[in-house]
């Protein structure tokens, strides 16, 4: 070990000044020898530059040339500078572009083998890397991202990239637009990805890249479902070539090794270490700011006090703030408390497209705008203020407006739980995790990765992060911990977590009988051709349409119909629900005939807000306010799910004034997303065709199509597949003069269209 490390205190030296020119030294040194692979030499230089900043500016250009960060344009002015401007010109002339020597061996990796898994530090760039891919492909691709968020930064980037009337890049798979477009690049969820399998026919996939493909190691449904993903495509597209990154992790050939052991050539897994900015860490016991070092003996074994508060510092000088928070803490809205200081200094904003994105949310989510006595949203009124909420639960046209929001500068602050973790977009100039998990350490240097993004400019960028005092030494320890995943599949292995149920999905996906038109086991699509269902479906038919075949509108508040749904649920799964299931069932069912019905998702919010807070109650009796109770709703779970106890989405003690419509608003997409759109639109729709197919009953047919697309006309459902939704339908529809999977053909009609309305459509114009 150097001697100025031996003696410890670095970063106070540093603030003091004292030997600067041979710590300097030392972490250039250790730069040029070793690449910008220590995180303590990457503080050192942090702290060096944001206590003596002039000093520092001297050697800043050689150091972002040391660390091979070329897309920053540094002008070499050394003989080291020059060695490695021959590297830049070498990479410049083999792969076209800028790129870091990390960034250009993963580009030759992927060129050398047919299945290669990675893992980087966050800042290392990759998306830069799939970016070259999916610009220099001929074929189709696949960009499987754990995330709905994910999928919307993947499709802002590429379509930037790519001329949008040549290429599809869709977020769910279907064939459209086959007239003009020539490839199709395909940004999905392990969920959305099931949808590859029955259209492969036509699909001429060239790559299928897993990002963030850690989601395997998860212990949920969710690290299963990406499982059998890999395994089926491995089957389905063994032409193409895989390509697993990872934040962090340590033995990324764990990838090669459970799901794809099949392949004995031309596969590789890698380790990279090099990081492409420095951070500043510091503690927070509540009143003070501490400095804090990873490593105690050589940066510093005592709290050296910060002079100034760095958050407030930063929203001050105009900053952004990321606060990780459990999600509890922003559905109990404890946040605002635990934070007041910080929430206060963030002033009304007046900007006027800042104004029109909180307006065209509050719109979408049916929040009431002013003082009022219902529907009532306390994040849109955070929003007026530049504090933003993000979270799994939040409906993904909304998370849609809130990252555009936060991408334009307008967020100050932004409480969010996980769904940030993984490599979103959105910049901040400091993250404070309020939520610090020791035991999801994976999680939490991801979380860390997200303070620090490279910019273009010729310097050496900085992160900060902030951890609550009571988790330094568990930090510490986080910071050299080993990240390794797990070695054997979740289909090869029995999990205790999820249903017995799986089990099922397990052995179909092993031996090659899912059945991918239904998106269900072959053993649950011949379930539902017996006698035990399809007798049950005519008597259900007649109560869902009039005497003229009219789908008549009320049935959700039909008990009967409800029941009937109830048993075909029971029959799919060969038992019948438990208490806590069957509650939360029901609320499904009726959420989804909503939706067959045609309800946009404000109107199905505004109905279950209006039902739980006994609205019309009391407008009716305003006097009686404080002795009326909230109504009880059940809150969404996961089914199947033996093990599920029973809750109330609310307190049924409390008052019905005092039912939370922001609760309301992500409990219902909870509801349509991961329960209704993942798993019981599947199930009837291949109910309700099966019976269809046996007995032509156009009814059947129909309820089908009203299940899976929420109408029944054929352009309706073309314009859905080609990506719009129900609200774009309304002043679309009149400007098409016919759709079909070649085209869409429009009328002069457009010309009458508004700038955002033809921006939804210019990549399907000719």
């Amino acid at each position: 070990m150097n001697k100025i490390l031996e003696n410890g205190n670095i970063i106070k030296k540093i603030r003091d000044g004292e030997n600067l020119d041979e710590i300097m030294s030392y972490a250039r040194d250790s730069l040029y020898k070793q690449g910008p692979t220590d995180t303590i030499v990457l503080e050192i230089l942090s702290y060096i530059k944001i206590f003596h900043g002039d000093y520092f500016a001297q050697y800043e250009n050689d150091i972002v040339e040391t660390m091979g960060l070329y897309f920053k344009n540094p002008v070499p002015k050394s003989l080291k500078g020059l060695i490695f401007d021959l590297y830049n010109q070498h990479i410049q002339e083999k792969w076209g572009s800028k790129y870091t020597p990390v960034q250009a061996n993963i580009l030759q990796r992927i060129d050398d083998n047919n299945c290669f898994s990675f893992s980087a530090p966050t800042s290392t760039g990759k998306s830069f890397v799939f970016r070259h891919i999916i610009t220099n492909s001929t074929k189709d691709i696949v960009v499987v991202v754990p995330s709905r968020a994910l999928i919307n930064e993947y499709y802002e980037q590429i379509s930037k990239l790519l001329n949008m009337k040549e290429v599809n890049v869709l977020s769910f798979v279907d064939q459209i637009n086959t007239k003009h477009a020539k490839r199709n690049v395909f940004i999905l969820t392990p969920e959305r990805a099931r949808e590859l399998f029955k259209n492969r026919q036509w699909i001429n996939l060239e790559y299928i890249l897993f990002d963030e493909a850690q989601l395997s190691d998860e212990k949920s449904t969710r690290g299963l479902y990406f499982d059998s993903i890999v395994r089926r495509a491995l089957r389905a597209f063994p032409t193409a070539k895989f390509i697993f990154s990872h934040p962090f992790i340590s033995n990324p050939a764990a990838q090669l090794k459970k799901n794809l052991s099949d392949i004995n050539e031309n596969m590789y897994a890698i380790q990279y270490k090099q990081k492409s900015v420095g951070q500043i860490f510091y503690v927070h016991d509540g009143t003070d700011y501490f400095h804090l070092g990873t490593n105690k003996a050589i940066l510093g074994k005592t709290k050296l006090k910060a002079t100034f508060d760095p958050i407030e510092k930063i929203l001050n000088d105009g900053g952004s703030i990321l606060i990780y928070v459990a999600k509890s803490h922003i559905l109990k809205k404890s946040v605002y408390q635990d934070f007041a200081k910080y929430i206060s200094m963030c002033s009304k904003i007046q900007n006027p497209d800042a104004l029109k994105m909180i307006e065209d949310l509050r719109e979408y989510l049916g929040a009431a705008k002013g003082d009022s006595d219902f529907y009532n949203s306390d994040m849109i009124s955070k929003l007026e203020h530049g504090v933003v909420m993000h979270h799994g639960s939040m409906p993904l046209s909304a998370r849609l407006i809130l990252e555009h929001f936060t991408q334009k500068g307008f967020c100050r602050i932004c409480f969010a739980t996980s769904t940030l973790e993984q490599g979103i977009n959105m910049p901040f100039d400091a993250v404070y995790i309020d939520r610090f998990e020791a035991s999801k350490s994976l999680s939490v240097k991801n979380l860390i990765g997200r303070a620090g993004r490279s910019t273009l400019i010729n310097k050496f960028d900085i992160g900060i992060v902030v951890i609550h005092d009571s988790a330094k030494t568990a930090f510490r320890n986080v910071i050299v911990k080993e990240e390794p995943i797990s070695e054997v599949s979740h289909l090869d292995k029995k999990d205790e977590n999820i249903d017995e149920k799986y089990d099922e999905f397990k052995k179909a996906i092993k031996e090659g009988t899912f059945n991918d038109e239904y998106n269900l086991t072959q053993a649950d699509v011949e379930k539902l051709k017996t006698d035990q269902i399809i007798t049950r479906i005519p008597e259900l038919l007649d109560m869902m349409f009039d005497e003229k075949n009219k789908l008549i509108d009320g049935n959700e508040n039909i008990k009967e119909v409800r029941e009937v749904f109830h048993n075909l649920y029971a029959s799919y799964l060969g038992r019948m629900p438990t208490v806590a299931e069957k509650a939360i069932l029901s609320h499904a069912i009726k959420i989804m005939l909503w939706k067959v019905s045609g309800r946009t998702f404000r109107n199905i919010c505004q109905y279950r807000y209006a039902y739980a807070a006994a609205v019309n109650e009391r407008r009716k009796n305003p006097d009686k306010e404080n002795s009326i109770h909230a109504k009880y709703l059940a809150g969404y779970d996961d089914i199947p799910n033996k093990k599920l106890s029973q809750y109330p989405l609310f307190d049924t003690k409390i008052l019905a004034k005092d039912v939370d419509y922001d609760l309301i608003i992500y409990d219902t997409y909870d509801y349509l997303d991961k329960l209704i759109g993942f798993k019981l639109s599947d199930i009837f729709y291949a109910i309700f065709y099966e019976y269809y197919v046996k007995s032509k009953d156009e009814r059947s047919l129909e309820l089908a199509k009203y299940i899976k697309y929420g109408t029944i006309s054929d352009e309706e459902i073309w314009m859905l597949r080609y990506g719009f939704d129900f609200e774009d339908i309304e002043w679309l529809k009149p400007c098409i003069t016919s759709i079909d999977e070649k085209e869409i053909i429009f009328s002069d009609k457009v010309d009458l269209l508004s700038k955002e309305q033809l921006m939804r459509i210019d990549r399907y114009r000719a």
